[in-house]
């Protein structure tokens, strides 16, 4: 074979192979690919948003694709080039919807120079009527904090006593509240802490809620812890008209309360004393109520506000005397004085026997006119016989005096 004959059978050899090459490649479009478990995007979200509607489904939309075309143009599609589509804003009414989606190939491949087979060709969704609605906050305690220790639920208090929560309708329905759980076992300080809720219905049973979102995702919670103690009251009573705490029965209703407060403060109120009665202004068995108050730092743990204190006097005796005779102390020279009182009825109480012993003469009745002027109301003193140590006159008396210069003396 001659060299001309040789090279014109190459070149036939290579056109003809350019020109199967063209026809497999541009002409007969044979060629397919498969992508496996391409994404779906979801898109128009807001549109249903807008129309009080959400998506319920949280997974993946994926699918097959098998893409058919010349071997040029499929050779330039892959898994990270194609985009799948599909749309929610066609949606307006919740319930399940299947979708198409669409396929968007990468800019440099020709309109209509492939096709695709889809493996599903819709992809299923499910959308709920949204709702958004506030629940309360309620704190639920666990445990006991020590014997000596209290908890204040009543001052407890919470960054957010209402959280906002937004989900399926069906689902918002049936939340109540949102429970918080504080375990206070041990607990000996007040705790200062932030905590997870659960959502539950008005059984108490918790909810399931997968789809819903919360305003806040914890809920910080105050809670006084304090030292409690119990204390007495007590009462001062001042001696006199013939009493005295030893021969005076004092009853105060509580006997004791319980109260709170720092290790320090309780140390510092060993008591709690309501005040002081003069026995010498209680006439008669009485009943009085005193208002009960505490010291900064330290609470009322018995949520009482008052006590009652009966005073009673069974060892001693009353009995009233008249007394017609009163004995002037410190009258200036020169003056003249007259009682205008001229009787004073006089309570007197002391031990039954010495009582009994006593009379009306035994009983001195002394006015001090230390610069009185004219007519006065004076403050009697009043003494008992020295053997009748117990008696002492009950409540406050008063005689009414005129003091006058003595008249000129006459001339003989």
């Amino acid at each position: 074979m001659t060299r001309n004959k040789l090279g014109a059978l190459a070149l036939s050899f290579a056109i003809a192979l350019s020109l199967w090459m063209y026809v497999r490649t541009y002409v007969k479009p044979d060629y397919e690919q498969t992508f496996y478990n391409v994404p779906v995007a979801l898109e128009g979200g807001p549109k249903l948003a807008e129309r009080q509607l959400m998506l319920l489904s949280e997974e993946e939309y994926e699918v097959n694709i098998k893409v058919h075309g010349n071997r040029q143009d499929v050779s330039k599609i892959n898994s990270g080039n194609i985009q799948l589509v599909a749309n929610l804003a066609d949606i307006y009414e919740p319930g399940e919807h299947n979708l198409t989606y669409t396929i968007i190939y990468p800019g440099d491949v020709p309109t209509g120079s492939v096709s695709a087979e889809r493996n599903p060709d819709r992809v299923r969704v499910v959308v709920a009527r949204k709702k958004t609605k506030e629940i309360p906050v309620k704190v639920v305690y666990e445990g006991d904090v020590p014997a000596d220790y209290i908890k204040d639920t009543a001052a407890m208090e919470l960054d957010y006593t209402y959280v906002e929560i937004t989900g399926p309708e069906e689902v918002v329905d049936k939340i109540d509240h949102a429970a918080v759980t504080v375990q206070c076992s041990g607990r000996t300080e007040s705790i200062y802490e932030s905590y997870r809720y659960a959502l539950r219905d008005s059984d108490d049973k918790p909810v399931d809620a997968e789809y819903i979102t919360t305003s806040v995702s914890e809920v910080r919670v105050y809670l006084p812890i304090s030292m409690v103690k119990k204390i007495p009251l007590t009462l001062t009573l001042v001696d006199g008209g013939g009493a005295t705490a030893d021969t005076t029965k004092l009853v105060i209703e509580p006997a004791e309360i319980s109260v709170s407060g720092s290790e320090a403060a309780l140390n510092a109120l060993p008591e709690l004393n309501l005040g002081t009665i003069e026995l010498d202004q209680i006439t008669q068995d009485t009943t009085r109520e005193f208002e009960i108050n505490l010291p900064e730092g330290v609470q009322n743990v018995s949520n009482l506000s008052t006590a009652k204190v009966t005073i009673s006097f069974p060892k001693l005796a009353t009995r009233e005397f008249t007394i017609t005779e009163f004995k002037p102390l410190n009258l200036p020279a020169g003056m003249t004085w007259e009682p205008l009182t001229k009787q004073l009825t006089i309570t007197v109480r002391g031990l039954k026997s010495e009582v009994q012993r006593l009379n009306a003469a035994d009983i001195l009745v002394q006015v001090d006119l230390t610069g009185v002027e004219n007519t006065a109301a004076v403050e009697p003193t009043i003494r008992f016989p020295e053997n009748l140590s117990s008696l002492g006159e009950v409540g406050s008396y008063s005689i009414s005096v005129q003091v006058t210069p003595d008249p000129p003396a006459t001339e003989e």
